[in-house]
């Protein structure tokens, strides 16, 4: 009789931002349980150690793309859409944000920001909900954030890219559902990662039970999709933050985050 709790058996998943983080950890668990990868991101050398690393006990295929180009974007999305060694599990990890004051950033990177964290995911989403209810089966587990759940004055391009995100995932959730694709979100909060470094955040002043390691977050993402949660926010601490935020008047958010600038 098979274990109702144990980890779903997904055939072959596609892993955007797969060369660190969240992905690159959603990449190795995802190895460990036997499911056969597609790994996305810019950067084709680590993408490339992490096939070497992962083979032989799964099937890796490096796709080198950056996402926030559509004609490298359309690669991805082409791959979803294949029916050759098709892909069952679609996990929209790739994204990143700016810090600092919304007139003092580039305005390219801010779109930039926009076109990582909403289009593609967006774009891939589709092909991936398309193909997958074709065959009425699979998965996608969009990577989201707490920041999404109230604004986030030093970080508003991000934080309503991350909004955007968990309610396109819920809505996405009642949609595909009855067509066998679950669809599940991940709202992580502090994750030790690159992201912070990338961003230009300034992490000195936040106590350190806040953080949690990309293995943790992932696991907890990927345990959510298989028992087909809708949300999934890591971590006692991030539940309470996520409720806090929600509820919140804006003065009071800014001035927390103030004290921990």
């Amino acid at each position: 009789m098979s274990d109702p709790l144990a980890p779903e058996r997904w055939e072959r998943a596609l892993v955007t931002g797969a060369s660190s983080g969240i992905g690159l950890a959603m990449a190795e668990l995802l190895a460990e349980r036997g499911t056969d990868l597609v790994v996305v991101a810019r950067d084709g050398a680590r993408l490339e150690r992490l096939a070497a690393r992962l083979s032989p006990g799964a099937e890796v295929e490096v796709l080198v793309a950056d996402l926030g180009d559509r004609d490298q974007l359309a690669t991805a999305v082409e791959r979803l859409g294949s029916a050759v060694s098709p892909i069952d599990l679609l996990v929209n990890n790739a994204g990143f944000g700016f810090s600092g004051d919304f007139i003092g950033l580039d305005p390219d990177g801010e779109t930039a920001v926009v076109d990582v964290n909403i289009v593609a995911l967006h774009r891939l989403a589709h092909a991936a909900g398309t193909a997958m209810s074709a065959r009425g089966r699979g998965g996608i587990l969009n990577v989201s954030s707490i920041a999404g759940y109230g604004p986030a004055p030093r970080a508003a391009t991000y934080a309503a890219t991350k909004a955007f995100v968990t309610s396109f995932s819920e809505a996405l959730y009642s949609e595909l559902g009855p067509q066998g694709v679950t669809v599940s979100c991940l709202c992580p909060g502090l994750t030790r990662t690159e992201f912070q470094q990338r961003s230009g955040s300034s992490t000195d002043r936040t106590p350190g039970f806040l953080w949690q390691s990309a293995e943790a977050v992932a696991r907890a993402g990927l345990d959510g999709l298989d028992r087909g949660r809708a949300v999934v926010v890591p971590g006692t601490h991030n539940k309470i933050l996520s409720t806090g935020l929600r509820l919140a008047p804006i003065r009071l958010i800014d001035q927390v985050r103030r004290r921990f600038r």
